[in-house]
């Protein structure tokens, strides 16, 4: 169009120029009030929701594009009147205009070559007309080139439009499967419900929902049976059933989405006519404990933790809803409970512990302190075992499995892990120089640090780098199963061929059973109190037993 505009504005110029200013400026008029229709019909066409997806209504428009193109064609014909069949002194020019604008139809109207051949075609036709009517050779050459000229044209409208569907239906796939690739990245394929990426994009969408809004965070009890039991295909077809029961007893315009194997979160707006949490997690609980047909020797149950929060934050109300199940699966199973006060406090504990964590190792606020092992008959002591302890400025004495479980949620479980082992050593150290080599300071470890860390190396290059005999240090391993029990056993044995002891902590527990005897690497084994518990007067001692005597 602005290209048009300017074309025409030229030759109403040159109309002028030449004392014909009068029709030049009515054929100017008439040129622009159709592109001036034919812009208004395109702006109408993008402004009008759904005209796009409807397509007899898109061939229908497309029709009177081409009207108003042939319309504005046979305008432009009448170029062979102003310039008197092309015979006037500035017929070249206008010829050479009409060539222009005719090239520039085809190069922008592409996507529908109908339009641009309607244009070109009048003015092209009747422009080498005139030219034939002058008899002369030259002016036949140049008429059998305008047809040629417009033939090349008609094609060139064929083969863009071509092109421009080709690339169009391309365009229009690609956005289609980037459409589904982005529904697939937010649903559960299993269950068919959002997934954890879906409903943080769901929760997003709350912001203008009115609160308090609700979060269950629902984990299923007995759901590895099922597995274990009939197999995963069994368990997947499973889990959509229970999806099922979930989404009959969800509010109005709830939220449900699976976001973990067997772990599900429902979230909606707390209003005055939806049910109560409790209410509907009591519901929850019962429904999904029914037995389901095809797995009747399993018994699914559901526990539920409960979270309600003023505004929408995925983020924290996972966290509280994760602690509130967290304290519903230690009363049992198809329990709920609520996020409350007091696990509140619980929370802002925990996060303290975590947070004050790495400088309590720094400034050693934390670290190991050396409780003596005595020998009954003798009354000698014959070792030191290094017992965790940590004096919080706020919350007190923390428990060691406090600390483990803050290391390990930190990711500060092998700095930990060191600043220990290099306190085990400065005290090794100074038994050495007392003339102490007598006795073992012993340092206490789970399988499972074994099997994460180096700890192998680090005590091995440790004790190498000090110059502190290995047989004074001995290693207490505490009765957990680990996930990779060879890797241990390998670790396990280049400790025990280096000299070091190893010792089995409370014994009577966990998975070792009497078979832990039969390791030849174990030479100490710590009784657990439960086991002797029958005599009062002992209840706080624990008993040793040295398996190399």
């Amino acid at each position: 169009m602005p290209i048009s505009i300017v074309l025409s504005g030229l030759i109403l110029t040159v109309q002028a120029l030449s004392g014909n200013g009068l029709a030049g400026a009515a054929w100017f008029s008439v040129v622009n009030a159709i592109n001036a229709a034919r812009l208004a019909l395109a702006r109408h066409q993008l402004k009008e929701p759904g005209v796009q997806d409807d397509l007899t209504r898109v061939w229908l428009r497309l029709r009177w594009f081409g009207r108003l193109a042939l319309l504005a064609g046979f305008t432009w014909s009448f170029l062979a009147v102003l310039t008197a069949g092309y015979t006037t002194s500035q017929a070249s020019l206008h010829l050479i205009i009409l060539a222009g604008i005719s090239a520039g139809a085809v190069t922008y109207g592409s996507s529908y070559a109908a339009a641009a051949i309607y244009f070109i075609t009048p003015p092209l036709l009747i422009a080498a007309a005139c030219l034939l009517t002058k008899g002369t050779l030259e002016n036949y050459i140049l008429a059998f080139a305008v047809l040629l000229f417009e033939g090349g044209l008609a094609r060139a409208s064929f083969v863009g439009q071509a092109r421009f569907r080709d690339a169009s239906r391309l365009r229009h796939q690609a956005e289609r499967l980037a459409a589904e690739m982005e529904r697939n990245s937010r649903e559960d394929h299993l269950t068919a419900l959002l997934n954890r990426r879906g409903l943080e994009h769901a929760i997003d969408q709350f912001e203008n929902t009115d609160g308090p809004f609700v979060a269950m965070l629902i984990d299923l009890d007995g759901f590895k049976s099922v597995n274990d039991t009939y197999g995963h295909r069994t368990g997947d077809e499973l889990l959509a059933r229970i999806a099922r029961r979930i989404e009959e007893e969800a509010p109005e315009g709830s939220t449900l989405a699976r976001i973990g194997g067997d772990e599900f979160v429902l979230v909606f707006s707390s209003l005055r006519n939806s049910p109560s949490p409790s209410n509907l997690a009591s519901n929850l609980i019962s429904k999904l404990a029914r037995p389901y047909p095809g797995v009747a020797s399993v018994r699914i149950g559901a526990s539920i933790g409960i979270y309600s929060a003023k505004n929408p934050g995925l983020t924290e109300m996972l966290l509280r809803a994760d602690i509130a199940l967290y304290t519903a699966k230690r009363r049992g199973r198809n329990e709920f409970c609520l996020f409350d006060a007091e696990l509140d406090r619980e929370l802002q504990r925990r996060q303290s512990i975590e947070r004050d964590l790495h400088s309590a190792i720094k400034t050693r606020s934390l670290g190991p302190w050396f409780q003596p092992i005595v020998r009954l008959d003798t009354e000698a002591v014959i070792g030191f075992e290094g017992l965790l302890r940590w004096s919080h400025p706020i919350h007190g004495s923390i428990s060691p499995p406090e600390i483990m479980t803050a290391a390990r949620e930190t990711g500060m479980l092998q700095l930990l892990t060191q600043a220990v082992f290099s306190e085990c050593c400065a005290f090794i150290d100074a038994l050495v120089k007392a003339d102490c080599r007598d006795v073992r300071v012993t340092m206490n470890v789970s399988p499972r640090e074994l099997e994460a860390g180096d700890i192998d190396e680090m005590v091995l290059n440790g004790l190498a780098a000090k110059d502190l005999p290995a047989t004074m240090f001995e290693i207490e391993i505490t009765e957990e199963s680990p996930v990779d029990p060879d890797r241990v056993d390998e670790k396990l044995g280049r400790l025990s061929h280096a000299g070091i002891s190893i010792a089995l902590d409370v014994f009577g527990t966990g998975f070792s059973t009497l078979a832990s005897l039969k390791d030849s690497r174990i030479r100490k084994v710590k009784i657990d109190q439960g086991m002797i518990q029958v005599y009062p007067n002992v209840a706080e001692i624990t008993p040793e037993i040295d398996l190399t005597n």
